[in-house]
């Protein structure tokens, strides 16, 4: 009911102001057309044709003997680490729900990665926040902001959802006691056995849950990562359309106009922090919007994980998720304005 009352609003938000609806849904457009589409379409498909092909874990073995004792994380897992950080999110986030959902991670450690595998890829940093600052702001700062709370706790992470056994152990099987053998005088005469009934046999569905990735065509990577595509792009239409409300409020204070800016689109908030405050407040509130993601991204992490986001047993939590990236944003606040003492 809350639900419908807000998108009621909007809509009457809409109808009232066609101008600023079309420059918001402009502007949405063109960011997911050029930047987004460009940025994350060609991952997503040769991502899911290397897991297809079943090399991945020779093809992880280096990587895993750093990070398998480290964080104990599968061949999987450590290539699901490493494409949230070379593809920013939400391919972090699309990766793992593919390993969860066929069944190659277990579900601790789907929820250690979703806590440290979702972040802004490093293209993004270098081609669009860091000219923001005209110089002001070492790059090793900025990635020490950025890409040190992911570091700072990932082992409270590990400790938390206790993923991975120590190395060199094995987990324990449960011995199975052997049958107690039955006494002659008990058994049961063979004539008065009830017959087994007839077993009749079943079609044997694959299981979605447990499919073989090896068994996905080409065709069926492009139109999954297509149909990912395009919920991000629809709700990068909607959050943006909200941001050129907010832009045009001039009632609201300008403090609080600029937060809601940034805590509901994160390219469009940072580059209005940055022009608006003064360094560093302003480098602090930028990438605290970075490392958060908005609400744009919370929801493009949310359509990323698909059905999984949907069932509250599913596991993989959106709540969670949240509460790990407000986390991040003020450690990277907290580190920045360190840095900058």
């Amino acid at each position: 009911m809350k639900k419908s009352f807000l998108l009621l609003i909007l809509l009457i938000f809409m109808l009232l102001h066609p101008a600023i609806t079309v420059t918001g849904a402009s502007n949405g457009l063109l960011l997911w057309y050029s930047s987004v589409v460009p940025a994350l379409f060609p991952f997503m498909v040769l991502s899911s044709l290397i897991v297809a092909s079943g090399s991945l874990s020779v093809l992880m073995a280096p990587v895993q003997l750093v990070l398998g004792p480290l964080l104990g994380l599968s061949a999987e897992g450590c290539y699901t680490l490493l494409s949230g950080l070379v593809c920013g999110f939400p391919m972090g986030a699309k990766t793992c729900a593919d390993f969860f959902s066929r069944g190659q991670i277990s579900l601790k450690e789907g929820k250690f990665l979703m806590a440290v595998c979702n972040h802004a890829s490093p293209m993004f940093l270098l081609g669009y926040v860091y000219p923001l600052f005209h110089g002001n702001l070492p790059l090793w700062k900025l990635l020490a902001a950025v890409y040190g709370p992911a570091l700072l706790l990932a082992l409270p992470a590990r400790l938390l959802y206790r993923n991975g056994a120590p190395a060199g152990r094995k987990p324990k099987i449960q011995e199975i006691s052997k049958p107690k053998k039955i006494p002659e005088s008990r058994k049961i005469p063979e004539s008065r056995k009830i017959p087994e009934p007839r077993k009749i046999s079943e079609p044997n569905f694959p299981s979605p849950a447990k499919s073989n990735p090896g068994n996905l065509s080409a065709d069926e990577v492009i139109l999954s990562s297509v149909e990912v595509l395009c919920r991000i792009g629809g709700l990068l239409i909607l959050f943006s359309i909200a941001v050129e409300f907010l832009r045009g409020a001039r009632q609201l204070p300008a403090g609080l106009r600029l937060f809601l800016m940034g805590a509901m689109e994160m390219t469009t908030g940072i580059r209005e922090l940055a022009a608006a405050l003064s360094y560093p407040y302003s480098a602090a509130a930028a990438c605290a919007s970075l490392t958060f993601g908005g609400l744009s991204g919370i929801f493009q992490t949310k359509a990323a994980l698909g059905a999984l986001a949907q069932k509250k047993k599913a596991g993989l939590s959106i709540r969670q998720y949240c509460a790990w990236k407000l986390l991040y944003a003020c450690l990277t606040a907290a580190i920045l304005l360190t840095l900058e003492a």
